[in-house]
């Protein structure tokens, strides 16, 4: 049986990506300034506790900004992030990462384990993941069964 690829080996193989947070304080022109500068397409939304709040992602700026028109450097970013963060666990496999990405229609998964922030995953880290270690896994698969 193949090695279950584990979201834990994804966060650790990307170690040297640093967690991208804004607080819930900024606007939105200055996530967008952050996922420009770094080339991604999420940054997480700190509360004043510390606390995830929310998730700003790309698909946020195009739906809740550009679509209604409204002007990046003075919209609040806590008035259009996503509330409501969808996370795994550290143990869950990339296979049900990327099921539940799939069926919830989201392309970022925040990684906790408790309070602790392990990393935000995406589906393209996963996809990656899956492309690399894809040959030696898929070899051990019986040809009948693929």
């Amino acid at each position: 049986m193949p090695h279950q690829l584990l979201i834990e080996e994804v966060v650790r193989d990307r170690g040297s990506d640093a967690l991208y947070t804004v607080p819930a304080s900024s606007l939105v022109a200055d996530a967008v300034d952050l996922m420009a500068e770094r080339e991604i397409g999420a940054v997480l939304v700190m509360t004043e506790d510390d606390l995830v709040g929310g998730i700003f992602t790309e698909r946020d700026l195009l739906m809740r900004v550009v679509r209604p028109a409204l002007d990046p450097k003075t919209t609040p970013i806590s008035l259009v992030m996503t509330r409501d963060v969808r996370f795994v666990s550290p143990g869950t496999t990339v296979e049900a990462a990327m099921a539940l990405m799939h069926l919830q229609r989201h392309r970022h998964l925040l990684v906790i384990d408790g309070a602790r922030v392990h990393g935000l995953v995406s589906m393209r880290d996963l996809v990656f993941q899956l492309v690399r270690n894809g040959p030696a896994r898929l070899a051990a698969v019986p040809a009948a069964t693929r």
